[in-house]
């Protein structure tokens, strides 16, 4: 499971670091054609350009952080209470970004369905094993406040990536 977490938030950063190179590269062409009075390239409408590419990047970044969270809480589940407690909520958080990222980034629904399919398979066999009752209620707060978390941290951390 957190072999899967891992490969989808490096995937995330490596789309994240070619969103920069290629806004960078358009900052660096903008710049160029103002300065050499292009005023064909320099009319480009960067701004609805930006508005995009930063929805993007903030979807991209807020699942990233998320994910790392989440594989954070799995590294540290010792026994089938602390499965049952991590993996409620993360249910709730994967099926968000997955909702999330669909429109943007289509590619990922299969990879986030396959970790939601495991996360919940994960979830009711230790539920059964352990007779442990899931707390769905508590388990969407628990994901609100993660995803919560995440989308500061990603607000703090999106100026790396937009010009």
């Amino acid at each position: 499971m957190v072999c899967k977490i891992d490969v989808q938030i490096v995937e995330w950063d490596h789309i994240l670091q070619d969103l920069k190179l290629i806004d960078d590269t358009m900052l660096t062409g903008k710049v160029l054609s103002i300065k050499e009075n292009n005023s064909q390239y320099s009319m480009i409408p960067s701004v609805d350009i930006v508005h995009s590419r930063r929805r993007i990047i903030q979807i991209l970044l807020l699942s990233k952080i998320a994910f790392e969270i989440l594989k954070n809480k799995l590294l540290r589940i010792s026994n089938f209470e602390d499965i049952v407690v991590v993996l409620a909520p993360a249910m709730a958080v994967v099926k968000n970004i997955r909702a999330s990222l669909n429109p943007s980034l289509p590619e990922s629904e299969d990879k986030l369905g396959n970790i939601s399919e495991l996360l919940g398979c994960i979830l009711l066999d230790a539920g059964q094993v352990g007779a442990y009752t899931i707390n769905f209620g508590t388990a969407n707060e628990e994901a609100v406040h993660l995803l919560n978390e995440a989308s500061l941290m990603a607000e703090q951390n999106i100026k790396k990536y937009i010009y």
